[in-house]
């Protein structure tokens, strides 16, 4: 079973951490689609929406990277392109229904794992130890200097 949402998992950006949840959610719902409730078409619906807001959450997350310059974004875009690779080759081949959600439920897997609670969590941990470092290195303003 995949894991859900939880706290720990946050960005500390509201907006990716809003669309980290709606992607455990979309994951979930490919992850737990029945070949006896769904057919073919149902399932390439869902990998298509999931597919689309994935490229919606990949281009927005790495805006916020480049925007804290993160300098580990030329290797997280190219993690994101392979994730994007591999969604197009399942979508565009003719797979039976169960070959269809076995290679997604892996991706489901995969991605969630490790992107979102590994390499998601990286530029996270550089955003905290770069704001550390710039509170030390930050003048100090005349009010915040204490009279001896």
């Amino acid at each position: 079973m995949l894991p859900s949402w939880k706290p720990q998992y946050s960005v500390n950006h509201s907006e990716l951490d809003a669309q980290h949840q709606e992607l455990f959610r979309l994951a979930l719902n490919v992850y737990t689609l029945s070949p006896q409730r769904a057919t073919k078409e149902n399932i390439r619906g869902l990998l298509k929406n999931f597919y689309m807001y994935m490229q919606k959450h990949f281009n927005e997350e790495e805006a916020y990277m480049k925007e804290i310059g993160y300098e580990g974004l030329e290797e997280h875009c190219a993690y994101h392109a392979d994730i994007i690779e591999s969604m197009n080759g399942i979508l565009q081949q003719s797979h039976s229904f169960l070959q269809m959600q076995a290679s997604m439920r892996k991706i489901v897997r995969v991605w969630l794992v490790e992107h979102i609670l590994v390499h998601d969590m990286q530029y996270e941990a550089w955003r905290k130890v770069k704001r550390r470092e710039t509170a030390k290195t930050k003048p100090l303003l005349d009010e915040e200097i204490s009279p001896l």
